[in-house]
This record gives structure tokens, sequence and C-alpha cells, in this order.
């Protein structure tokens, strides 16, 4: 490499950064692997998987999800010689299961050379388990290019997934898909809890809501040896034996109760604590877990732990709308599920990328937004494709073997990445102003009504 495309390359952090990530816990030899071991009855005749992943994952970084542009640009420097029907063919054909490895092998690499010391949204009483949200998401917006699927009214469904969240470092671990975009999350759930518990032992909390409140999903996690905590729903059955009131740092009420789930004489009955958070007008948030111990872990914890919940669903949001879910390349379920894979591989990536920046500029990763970085890389990932077409990206990069290389050098690297546009705006809450004038049919010409007001200010 010249001493020109040194310098450019040190000015370009964040790309260094970033593909020297993906090149880690995601190299030819890693996808190679995870394809022998999950390929069904699939081939590399046309199209290998590690150049699917390449494509798939130009079209997230570059391409703002196109698939077709992403294609021909591999095209033009050569490094794919099929047509784009056996590109889209593959994909249609990719198996659930390479898709939920994917997640599962890549997010156990990254985990590796995550920043040490960093901070942790799991309250103190808890920071013994690995805390595991647990939650499903639709795959909307499936294109309707296939015959089968074109005149059908409406938007379709691509899939189903049930993820599963690390809360103690931000990253989604595992993912158990279904091709039903209507398919139900408790079905999917035992198979996503024996993909966690794949990992090496430890304790863990998984976190749920109310539809994972049955005798079946609490029993299988206490079958493995972990704990629960999961909104109780009403259509179980509940009885207290015993009941401590409360209050929490708010005065509100809490209410932190022993008891049975289920009926008397239901051989799946479990003996189970309830923690109720009393809110005045709103519906009070009611929990169940198989932590019995009080003293141990105190129910405003278990409160706060459940609220963290809500961070699933934002990660959602960000896969869907930062990542380019809402754009799917591919026109069949499996293409939708790998494609969601690798929105949740490059997700982590940033999420790593966001540890090690706030790091260095001692600042609490919270505070910068995992969109705004995640444009910064594209940016730069851009401008180094731009200034130096025809450099081999691998022959510019150090070649990092170890965990502890690749910390090193993302240390480096970050220390000297900043930029203001990355720190989250304050949280403002803003009330809709009262409606003081109903308008005739619910709508109206906002011309009109500005007209209307200078008129009457005149």
């Amino acid at each position: 490499m010249d001493a020109f495309s040194r310098e450019a390359l040190s000015r370009l952090p964040l790309a260094e950064a970033a593909l020297t990530l993906l090149w880690y816990v995601a190299d030819d030899a890693t996808l190679d692997e995870l394809f022998e071991r999950h390929r069904g009855t699939g081939s590399e005749r046309e199209v290998r998987f590690a150049l699917l992943v390449e494509l798939v994952v130009g079209a997230l970084l570059h391409h703002q999800g196109s698939g077709r542009q992403s294609f021909q640009q591999a095209r033009d420097a050569k490094r794919l010689a099929a047509g784009n029907e056996a590109v889209y063919g593959k994909l249609r054909r990719v198996p659930l299961e390479l898709s939920e490895a994917v997640v599962r092998e890549t997010t156990r690499r990254l985990r590796q050379v995550l920043p040490a010391d960093r901070t942790s949204d799991v309250p103190p009483a808890l920071r013994d388990y690995q805390v595991l949200i647990v939650d499903g998401k639709k795959l909307k917006r499936l294109p309707k290019r296939l015959k089968a699927l074109r005149g059908a009214g409406g938007k379709l469904l691509g899939g189903k997934v049930v993820a599963g969240l690390l809360l103690n470092e931000g990253l989604i671990v595992a993912m158990e898909a279904s091709p039903d975009g209507e398919a139900n999350d408790a079905p999917l759930t035992p198979a996503l809890l024996e993909q966690c518990e794949a990992e090496p032992p430890a304790l863990r909390l998984y976190v749920a809501d109310r539809q994972f409140c049955d005798l079946t999903i609490p029993r299988r996690i206490v079958e493995l040896g972990q704990s629960f905590l999961i909104r109780y729903s009403k259509k179980m059955l509940f009885f207290a034996e015993n009941e401590q009131i409360l209050h929490d740092a708010q005065g509100r009420v809490v209410r932190d109760a022993q008891g049975w789930l289920g009926r008397p004489g239901d051989p799946r009955r479990m003996q189970l604590r309830q923690v109720t958070l009393e809110r005045g007008d709103e519906e009070p948030i009611v929990l169940v877990t198989n932590l019995l111990d009080a003293e141990q872990i105190p129910a405003e914890a278990l409160l706060e732990t459940y609220l963290a919940r809500w961070t699933i669903e934002r990660v959602f949001q960000q896969v869907a709308e930062v990542f380019h879910l809402e754009r799917l390349v591919s026109t069949s379920p499996q293409g939708a599920i790998f494609q969601f894979a690798l929105c949740s591989l490059l997700y982590n990536l940033i999420q790593a990328i966001r540890g090690y920046v706030a790091q260095a500029h001692d600042r609490p990763a919270r505070s910068l937004s995992s969109e705004m970085l995640f444009r910064s890389v594209c940016d730069q990932l851009a401008a180094y494709a731009v200034i130096l077409p025809a450099e081999p990206l691998a022959a510019t990069l150090p070649k990092l073997l170890t965990p502890d290389d690749v910390r090193a050098r993302l240390h480096e690297l970050l220390a000297r990445a900043w930029s203001s546009l990355w720190i989250k705006a304050k949280p403002k809450k803003k009330r809709p102003p009262p409606i003081t004038r109903p308008l005739p049919g619910g709508h109206a010409s906002a011309w009109k009504l500005i007209n209307e007001a200078k008129n009457q200010a005149r």
C-alpha cells in the first residue's frame, strides 16, 4: 500500500473499524463453515454464500437496501459472474437454520472483542445474571414480484422471528424464525431457549411480555435451570398466599406476593412470586417470576428490569428504519429472514463501535445515537470506495488474529473518531395542543386555515 493509500485510510477510522469487526466475526472461512453445517440441500454452484452475504450487506450499507444496485456494482468489479435472477434465487432458498446460525455465531465472536469495563443497563441486584429480553418481530412489506403474490391486496408479511436481546451488552444474540408471518411467538420460544442455553453456562434471566405467560414456557425455563420475569396475563390464575406492601422511589404502591400460578390440581402448577406496581388511572404492571428471595432480589429491581424490556422494541425499530429492513431485497420469506439476520449483524457491529467511542470519550454509550454513527460509517466506507476503488481492502488492513489484537486496534482507531452529531438530542415530551375547534369532516386545508388566521390578525 502506497503513502497516499495509507494516508487516506488513516482519515477513515470508522470505516477501518467497521471492516475490522466485520472480517473478524464473519470472514470467508467462518461463513464457509456455517454454510457447510446448515446448507441443507443448498449448493454454491453459481454464488458462494460468503459472496451472497457481501452482496446483501453492500445493499444495506451503500444502496439503501437496493439489491439490484449492489449486484450490478459487484458485477462491474468482476466479483459476480451470475445474473440477478441467480442471486435472487439463492436468496429465496436460504435455509432458516443458516440465517439463525449467522446471528448466533457472529454474535458469539463479536462478544470476544467488546470493550472491557463497559457500562450495563442491568440493575446491581441482577448483575450476576445475563438478562435476555425475548420478543417477536413480523417482517413486513414483502415485495409482490413472485407469481403467487401478484395481485394480493394489502401488505404481505415476509416471516416471523423471535429474538433474544442480551441487555447486559445490548446485542441480539439469537433468533428463531418461521416463514409464516402470522405465526405465534410462543411456539417459537422453546427453540430460542435451546439456542441461548447452547452458549457457555451462565445464570440467565429471561424477560418477556404477557403473551409468554402460560404454564409451558416458564416451566421449560425452570427445567433449563434458569429464571424468568414475565408480565402476568389475566388468562392465568394466581393464588397469593402472603403479600407485602411497599412503595417505590416515586411513592407508588408496590405489592410483593408469593403464591401459585395455575389452578389447584393442575400438575403444571408453579410456585411463583408476583410483583404489582399500581399506577393510578393507568393499568398496573403485574409480573411473575421464580426469583422468590425478596431480600436478595428486591421488587424494585425486578420492575426496573422489566421496564427495560422496551429496549428490544427500540432495537427492532432501529433495525427496520436505520438498517433498511423496511426495503426487503428478496421476494420470499426465507430471503426476508436472512436479511433480518444480516441487519442484526450490522446493528451489533454498530453497538460495539458505539461502546468503543463512548469509552474513548468518557461518555455513557446510551448518549450516542446508533443511527448517526451508522450514517458516518456508511459515509466513510463510501469515501474509501471512491478514493481507492482499485485498492483491495483486505490488503490495506492489518492481520488481526486474536481478540486482544482486535480490541487494541479498535481502541487506537476509535479514540480519534468523534463528531458532536453523534450525541443524542435530549428527549422532549410534546403534548399536542388541545382541540378547540373541530373540523367539518375531520379535515381541512392548512393553507386556508393559515390565511384565515392572517386575516383575523389584520
